[in-house]
């Protein structure tokens, strides 16, 4: 689904009371088993909404900023285990957004890929802002197993393609629509360990 004007519309859906999927059990599960604990590294989640996903990096021990491109959806968030800093730009933007950190160890994208207009050049910013061995986590629905007008919601198996290549490595668990990614940056084997 394209979205001409992204923070326009979605301003509007977070202003009226619009809410989404909520943040469930089994995927903060399998994100804290894919990303270990945060220990003090910085992380970005990108079209972070209402916080929930940023809230529950911070209680990992990430320091988490969350990105959205409307401020009416982060002024939505509730408070936080730790600091938890939001930030209000278009990840898309011609210019990089201005955040905090130049360099972040995990980057997340939440039921965002989807709405990306240049899913390339989204990929090579997010790569740009992972350090060596950080961590991509995209959690999306695939279209293949939504309704027919809800399709564009998810992401096509051409698009699924695109999104996991050129990482060190990809893997992915389907939780029911939903399908979830741990996508490794290239690093030596130091940063390259389990946390």
């Amino acid at each position: 689904m394209t979205i001409e004007n992204p923070a326009t519309y979605w301003e509007e859906l977070w202003a009226s009371g619009r809410r989404y999927s909520p943040l469930t059990e089994p995927e903060t599960t399998l994100l804290d088993q894919h990303v270990g604990p945060g220990r003090g590294r910085l992380a970005l989640d990108i079209g972070c909404g209402d916080g929930a996903l940023t809230r529950h990096l911070v209680g990992l021990g990430y320091q988490a900023t969350g990105l959205d491109c409307t401020p009416a959806a982060p002024a939505l968030a509730e408070p936080a285990a730790g600091p938890v800093m939001y930030c209000c730009a278009d990840i898309e933007a011609a210019q990089p957004p201005p955040l905090p950190q130049q360099a972040y160890a995990l980057i997340t994208a939440r039921l965002v890929f989807a709405f990306i207009k240049d899913k390339p050049a989204f990929l090579s910013r997010v790569r740009s802002l992972l350090t060596f061995g950080g961590v991509f986590w995209v959690v999306t629905p695939m279209a293949e197993h939504l309704p027919p007008d809800r399709a564009s919601t998810g992401i096509t198996s051409v698009e699924e393609e695109l999104l996991t290549s050129l990482w060190a490595t990809a893997r992915s668990t389907d939780l029911g629509s939903l399908r979830c990614y741990a996508l490794r940056a290239w690093g030596d084997a130091t940063i390259e360990k389990r946390y």
